[in-house]
């Protein structure tokens, strides 16, 4: 089991904030959203207030939060632009382990919410949701289940929150409507790729066949395997499982036809590489830091791969999921936007390796030389935010198997084959992983 990937309780606080975020702002992917609103060059007593109370949130004076924004709200009617503060004070509460003071400061919200048009009430959808979470923190399942539903009558497109609806109907026992719901998800068309995974585990977990009943069986023991080239995985400053490491380098093994190892972590100093301010590791300098520990003339058919913990930025950009260098075969993926924020009921130990899987194979890809494909669903495919990730799947397309085939042509030696053993490993990965 991935447990690194999986720090529930922070995780489900920093929703109530990210969510409360999100509804401020809809800013371009990696830019800060603002949370207040439009601010006068000289803000007013309430924008003042509302400051105090944000920064003592920062520096995680939960209780003072707690009460500045009661007093507050008793103080002002609650606008588009002080809602911020309700959900400061329900993160306060809920880091404070007080959950039900965390709920009833949401419910505030409600009669708010209620007067606005379908439009405007969509932009709070995520109130009901985390009303849900909490609800089934607690074990209220009837109550979950009437806030999900609520926030799915405002933002029915959700397939996150009808995956949670589905896993509540199981918690209660009600098993044959779990099972009905999932199935109506999966074939009403607004679910990702990913999402569309999710449901498949579901339904499996819930049939006599059980988990990973609906993933055909993979053969490839006739398969040719190329020696000529290889990849070598290296975590860098971050404890990443062993198992979570091997089972990337057998998929990539499946995909590309080339052997891959783990190799033991690597230290780097991260002084060379950590950019402060930005709170992100500079890709270029890994690079940098990655030829010189392996230099080019010394591993002739080895490409390397660093996988990091922390958020990752390239030059010019927000953030990556990874940067690489095609020209001299280095590269590094970074785990953290891939693992962070899974909730329990998302599958997080399947789905972190799925992820993880997928983005590696997009970041070898294109260290061997293969062109992005056109289609949004191959693993290779540019991805803008995470949303068009969730889309991706883990099959190569057609021009990438193409493209690879050429290049083990000219660069992967003499084949052999993988072997009945080598397969049937395979074959359990993708059956586990719910690989393609």
């Amino acid at each position: 089991m991935l447990r690194i990937f999986r720090p529930e309780a922070f995780l489900t606080g920093m929703l109530v904030v990210f969510a409360a975020l999100a509804a401020y702002s809809q800013t371009e992917q990696g830019t800060p959203p603002a949370v207040l609103g439009n601010e006068s060059a000289s803000p007013d007593p309430q924008t003042q207030e509302l400051k105090e109370i944000m920064a003592l949130y920062s520096t995680g004076e939960y209780e003072a939060v707690a009460k500045k924004s009661q007093a507050f709200l008793a103080k002002y009617s609650l606008t588009n632009e002080n809602l911020g503060v309700v959900f400061l004070q329900a993160a306060s509460h809920y880091q404070l382990g007080q959950i039900d003071d965390a709920i009833n400061a949401y419910h505030q919200v409600i009669p708010f919410i209620e007067k606005l048009n379908s439009i405007q009430q969509r932009r709070y959808a995520f109130v009901f949701f985390m009303m849900g979470v909490l609800h089934r923190q607690q074990g209220r399942y009837d109550a979950a289940i009437e806030m999900v539903e609520a926030g799915l009558r405002r933002e029915p497109q959700n397939a996150y929150y009808q995956i949670l609806l589905g896993e509540l109907f199981r918690e209660r026992g009600d098993r044959n409507r779990a099972v009905r719901h999932f199935n109506e998800i999966l074939v009403s068309g607004t679910s990702t790729n990913e999402e569309k995974t999710v449901l498949r585990i579901k339904i499996d977990r819930l049939s006599a066949a059980g988990l990973g009943s609906s993933v055909p069986i993979v053969q490839m023991s006739r398969e040719r395997f190329y020696p000529g080239l290889a990849f070598t995985i290296a975590p860098l400053n971050y404890a990443a499982p062993e198992r979570l490491l091997r089972n990337i380098c057998l998929l990539l093994e499946s995909k590309w036809l080339v052997g891959c190892e783990v190799v033991p972590p690597l230290t780097m100093d991260e002084a060379k590489i950590f950019d402060g301010k930005r709170g992100q590791l500079a890709g270029d300098q890994i690079l940098n830091e990655l030829r010189a520990l392996y230099p080019a003339a010394t591993r002739s058919y080895r490409l390397v791969v660093a996988l990091v913990g922390r958020d990752l930025f390239g030059p010019k950009t927000n953030y990556v999921f990874s940067w690489q260098s095609p020209s001299d075969g280095v590269g590094v993926v970074s785990a953290y936007r891939f693992v962070t924020g899974i909730h329990d009921f998302y599958e997080p130990d399947i789905i972190a390796t799925r992820r993880l899987g997928i983005q590696f194979i997009s970041t070898t890809g294109f260290m061997l030389g293969i062109t992005r494909p056109t289609k949004p669903d191959c693993p290779m495919a540019y991805p803008n935010d995470f949303r068009e990730f969730q889309q991706k799947g883990s099959k190569l397309c057609e021009s990438t198997i193409r493209q690879r085939d050429e290049v083990l042509k000219a660069r992967g030696g003499k084949p052999t084959q993988f072997g009945t053993q080598r397969s049937g490993e395979i074959s359990r990965l993708y059956r586990n992983y719910y690989f393609e």
